[in-house]
């Protein structure tokens, strides 16, 4: 994907959705455009809801397919309260839930005494029983025969005959669960890596927790978890959790001894994946190894807490910021880059130390320059061809993408290495924590674990497509840890924020009328929140011209009434 700095002015569009020639930035604040709800992933906060047979046989079904949903070891206790005999047996939790789509209820009654109901929607994926969700390559048939019986006319319907294998409406798995992502440790660093899962919502909290600690501590990290992160805990480990009003005790029968560094670990682990938010106190055979305060344990988690909503852009071959309260300027005690320039500069990323890795297209071709400071540039040799997206993955290492090739590129020596992802990306992100890429390949969104050997050599694992309804991608960036803003086009929907695992895609409102979104930056959600959304600001480029995207739908980036034109954005951690 080329991105060309350009001020020229915007055409015009339909009358739905105008743009005015795109103004040259200045220092003077444009238009307020308020604040934005970030309530995209919160729960109802209202009491469990209860399903059960009603006097409606469809009802009846319908409620069966919600049933499941909820806390997994009253699963059976359930569904049971819809039969006639009250002990059915039902596919345990190895097989999982299958989630359906597009459920249509169709009723047949013999007479007042008795019914058949058919069921038929799709397949679309299945919960596990770890909380993680496996979305279908393509959704497969569903369609079910449920018979009914009752004795008298205003009597609840029960179920005679039903499927063995479990189901949950897909539709009210989106509404009743909610992100709960185990962590694992990235390599020896003092770092996390999440593994997204799902939990019903509503279960108190001591439910809620104790669930959490049984898939750590049996089920360990997922299939894609695990190729960038690993568990500190070590195999053949036992254990018991004690949750007392936000406080929890982890008492663990090691398999194997561990050192202080691990407990450390094993510590930052438990604190995450079970949300606490008191005192932790982690004891190993009978022996103390960690305790405080759940914020001691912070910074293993890469998303910084308070981001400022600040974005940066690229106008006039120049590094432009927009700040919190709407200002566009060159100038930034905090950040001696803003403001910096090159002749033909197109791309900048920010690294530790406020490092710099930009994008220049020259007369011969265009280069990869870094430098300490805007004052102390140089042009990385050897990478010859059209250059994409620099990202710090470190303080010493760039990824950028090299004629479509993502490469790893050492400043210091000049070294390079090829990913082995793909050879015709036009866009890329990181994650916070580097241990996931994001990139845009032949028009479609995708994620490749990443990770670290002993050696510290960067490794790669399988990529996952992200959004497969979504066709022409132009850009990807994260959301929040779990979640991507991918633009490109479903139906006439624009701007999309997808789970990682697929297990929910939601459309931007207000991107219908918009021609295609070329770029997007923005701030990943802070995840302490068990229910995180999405992070602010978020930045798009159409038609050369910046727009702030807000839950009600984007808004044009102004100063003095005019639009402020500009391409690259990017933000920093």
């Amino acid at each position: 994907m080329r991105r060309r700095t350009s001020l020229a002015a915007a055409a015009a569009l339909s009358a739905a959705w105008a743009l005015a020639a795109c103004g040259i930035p200045t220092d003077k604040s444009p238009e307020v455009v308020g604040d934005a709800p970030t309530d995209f992933d919160s729960s109802t906060g209202a009491n469990p809801e209860t399903f059960a047979p009603t006097t409606d046989a469809a009802g009846t079904v319908e409620n069966f397919l919600r049933a499941a949903a909820g806390d997994p070891a009253s699963t059976n206790d359930r569904l049971n309260s819809f039969t006639a005999s009250g002990d059915a047996q039902f596919s345990g939790a190895k097989e999982g839930i299958r989630l359906v789509a597009g459920l249509a209820f169709a009723v047949d009654a013999n007479d007042l005494y008795s019914a058949t109901v058919s069921v038929t929607g799709s397949v679309v994926g299945t919960y596990n029983e770890d909380g993680s969700v496996r979305m279908n390559p393509s959704p497969s048939g569903y369609s079910e025969t449920f018979t009914l019986q009752r004795a008298q006319t205003q009597d609840a319907w029960e179920m005679s005959t039903l499927p063995v294998q479990v189901a949950l409406d897909y539709d009210y798995f989106g509404e009743a669960y909610v992100q709960a992502p185990m962590y694992y440790q990235a390599g020896q660093a003092e770092l996390l890596v999440p593994d997204l899962r799902w939990i019903y919502a509503e279960l108190d909290v001591e439910t809620r927790q104790r669930l959490l600690f049984e898939w750590m501590m049996v089920l360990g990290p997922s299939d894609f978890a695990r190729q960038s992160g690993s568990d500190a805990i070590p195999s053949g480990t036992n254990g018991k959790i004690t949750p007392s009003d936000g406080d929890v005790e982890v008492d663990l029968s090691l398999g194997e001894a561990i050192d202080d560094e691990t407990a450390q670990a094993i510590a930052a682990q438990l604190v995450w994946s079970l949300g606490v938010d008191g005192e932790f106190k982690l004891t190993t055979d009978g022996e103390t190894r960690a305790e405080g305060e759940a914020a001691q344990w912070r910074n293993w988690n890469a998303i910084p807490p308070d981001l400022p909503e600040t974005a940066y852009f690229i106008a006039n071959d120049e590094v432009w910021e927009y700040t919190t309260d709407g200002k566009v300027t060159t100038e930034s005690a905090a950040h001696p880059w803003v403001g910096f320039s090159a002749a033909g500069l197109r791309q900048v990323a920010i690294g530790p130390g406020d490092k710099i890795a930009a994008v220049v297209a020259g007369s011969g071709g265009e280069v990869l320059q870094i430098g300490a400071s805007p004052s102390a540039m140089r042009s990385i040799t050897g990478l010859n061809g059209e250059l994409e997206d620099p990202q710090w993955l470190d303080g010493d290492r760039v990824l950028v993408i090299v004629d479509g090739v993502p490469m790893l590129v050492v400043p210091a020596t000049g070294a390079t290495q090829q990913l082995g992802v793909g050879d015709q990306l036009t866009a890329m992100t990181l994650a916070a924590d580097g241990r996931r890429l994001a990139y845009v390949e032949d028009g479609l969104a995708w994620v490749v674990p990443l990770g670290l050997d002993p050696d510290g050599n960067l490794t790669v694992g399988d990529a996952r497509q992200i959004g497969p309804d979504i066709e022409d991608v132009s850009d990807v960036a994260w959301s929040s840890e779990n979640f991507l803003w991918v633009a490109g086009k479903r139906d006439d929907d624009k701007l999309f924020r997808v789970a990682i695992d697929n297990s929910q895609a939601r459309a931007q409102t207000g991107t219908e009328p918009f021609p295609q979104i070329t770029e997007i930056a923005a701030n990943p959600a802070a995840p302490e929140n068990t229910v995180p959304g999405r992070g602010e600001p978020v930045i798009i480029v159409a038609n050369s011209t910046l727009w702030r995207v807000f839950n009600a739908g984007p808004n044009e980036v102004t100063n003095e009434g005019e639009p402020v034109g500009g391409t690259a954005p990017f933000t920093v951690l």
